[in-house]
This record gives structure tokens, sequence and C-alpha cells, in this order.
């Protein structure tokens, strides 16, 4: 008896320790499961007692991408011009990446009958080898391709007036150019050929339709004016991302004779309205388990504070999927595509 009595002594002496170390540890586990369920709660607290969190980096972004907006206008031909009136210089712009200059002479304003050259979207609409001025008392101009009504790139005869190319306005509205400069771009230009004219700060700029890129339908006349008038107020009225532009190929031979208004840089605002929705997380508590949900409350931005902090409008827009979807007025065609800058005087022969 007293052999196993020894026994049940030892085993005793070895379990007890055994069972207290499994309670302490089960004790110690629900402890840290507790304060995990805790620093939950903590959290969820904190999110739901601050303020959203506005990421000011993204907003500044946002404001460079807004400053550097311009209206893009697609062309499917190969080559275009860009006519610099501040540098005296046509650039012929390729799709293979080619850049050819010609130097030019704009139209100086203080001659008498003359007219300085304007800014616009323009498309050449007629060419003539020689053409007599009917202004002019039958000048000769040689290669002459109009684009803005009477004025128009060509050559003279002789060569006295090359000294002005590329150097300072010279004729009378005209875009004086080389003989031998302005017979390659001639046989080299269609009916159509896109003409961008500026000084350096045009709202409007021309690229090349990507390939294979095809308009959505066949767009009339009054199609390309509404979506020209929609794309350039989407952006000089800060409503780039809440209207974005229509995506299109512009047929050149819808451009009018007095050109397309391009606007200017310095009337795109520094910032776009930006469109925000708010998001608000509702902590429920789940009283049987002491843990906590939430639950996403998405809101519409414009309807709180936060619509004049982000620069919303509280307006709901379509976006420009297609023509018909486009509000343009007759005001907001007449402000964005008619170009009063390219209405020019006439002036009768001396005789």
């Amino acid at each position: 008896m007293a052999i196993e009595g020894n026994s049940f002594g030892s085993k005793s002496i070895i379990v007890l320790p055994l069972l207290l170390g499994v309670f302490f540890f089960v004790g110690f586990t629900q402890l840290s499961s507790r304060k995990e369920n805790l620093s939950e709660i903590e959290t969820y607290s904190e999110v739901k007692t601050k303020n959203p969190r506005i990421n000011f980096s993204a907003l500044l972004a946002a404001e460079q991408f807004s400053q550097n907006l311009r209206d893009t206008v697609y062309t499917a031909d190969d080559f275009w011009l860009e006519l610099r009136i501040d540098q005296q210089m046509l650039y012929v712009h390729y799709r293979d990446g080619r850049i050819v200059k010609y130097p030019v002479s704009t139209g100086n304003p203080h001659l008498s009958k003359s007219v300085e050259s304007r800014p616009g979207l323009y498309a050449i609409f007629l060419k003539e080898e020689v053409h007599l001025s009917s202004q002019f008392n039958d000048a000769r101009m040689n290669y002459y391709m109009p684009y803005n009504m009477g004025i128009g790139f060509h050559g003279l005869q002789g060569t006295g007036y090359y000294g002005h190319l590329g150097v300072r306005p010279s004729s009378h509205g005209c875009i004086r150019m080389r003989n031998v400069d302005v017979k390659a771009l001639f046989h080299q230009c269609k009916i159509g050929t896109l003409v961008l004219s500026h000084k350096g700060r045009s709202a409007r700029v021309v690229a090349f339709a990507p390939e294979g890129f095809k308009n959505e339908a066949d767009y009339t006349k009054e199609d390309y004016m509404n979506m020209l008038a929609h794309n350039l107020s989407s952006i000089v009225e800060g409503k780039y991302f809440v209207n974005p532009p229509k995506r299109f190929i512009i047929d050149g031979t819808v451009i009018p004779r007095i050109g397309i208004n391009v606007s200017s840089t310095d009337n795109i605002p520094k910032r776009q309205t930006l469109p925000f929705a708010i998001v608000n997380l509702e902590v429920l508590a789940d009283k049987l388990n002491r843990r906590y949900s939430s639950f996403p409350n998405f809101e519409d931005g414009t309807k709180n504070g936060f619509a004049e902090k982000f620069l919303t409008d509280g307006k709901d827009t379509n976006s420009a999927r297609g023509t018909a979807d486009l509000l343009v007025t007759e005001e907001l065609i007449k402000k964005y595509v008619h170009n009063s800058v390219g209405i020019l005087p006439y002036f009768p022969p001396n005789r």
C-alpha cells in the first residue's frame, strides 16, 4: 500500500503543473484576443470620429494636369500646318514625326489697307498656281493657297521680300514664302489641309489620330460644330473631368473660311472641377461577441460641405458619348466655335 501511495503522489506532482500551465496559457490567449478586439474598436472609433483624409498630392497632380490641358483636334491626314505668328515661322508636322519649317512673313497691320494675320483653326479651301490679287491691283501671287477668307500662303515675283521672311511681318495680311518653299508645299497640300495659326498660347492643338481609329458615326457639319464647342467649353469652363471631351477626327472641309476659335491658354482655369464621392464608415457593435463591424456608406460629395472644398458644382451632367448627349447651345457654339478674329475687311483696288 505504501508503494501504491507513493506512485499516486508522484503522478500528482507531474500532472498538476501541466494543468496550471494549460490554464495560464488559455487565459493569456483570451486576454490577447480581447486586446485585439479593443484595438479594432479603437481603430473603428478613430475612423468614425476623424474627418476623411484628403490626398493633397493627388489634388496637386490634378492642378498640374489642368494647367497642361488643351483641346486636341485629331486629323487622319499625313501632315498638318502650324503657323506661328509670333515666330514668323511655318511648321509642317508629318505623321512619321518629321517637322519641316519654313520662314514666312505675316500681315503687318500698320501698312495701308492691311490686316494682321489672325489666330484660329483653319483649312485650305482653294489652290491656284497663279492668282491675281483683286484688292492690290492684280499683284501676281504664286502658288496661292487661301485658308482664312482671302488670306493664304503664296510667293511673289522677285526675291526682294526674302529679307523679311522669318524676321518680321511685312505683308498686307497674307503669308509670304520663298517661291521654292511655297511651290513644294503647294504640291503636298490638298483642299481641307488643317492650318493652326496662333501666337504660342492656343488652347486648341492638332494631333494625328491613332492608327485604326475611326469616328463613331458619319458626322454632319452641325455635329462637328457641336463637338468642337463642347470640347473647348469643357476645358475653359473647368469641367474637363465632369464633361469629358468627345474624341473625333475632324474633316477639314467643314471648317468655315473664317476659321474656328482656338481661344487662349490664359482662359484655362488653374484647376478643373473634380467629382468626388465621400465615404462614411458606420460602426455597429455586435454585443454577442464584442466585435465591431463597419459598413461603407457612399454619399454624393455634392450634398455636403465637401462639394465646395473639392471644387465640385453639384451638377450631374452626362458624359460625351455621342452628339445627342452633348449639352450644346447656340450661345455655346457662338462663344467657342465662331472665330470673330477671322472676319476680315475688304479693301477695294486702287483704280
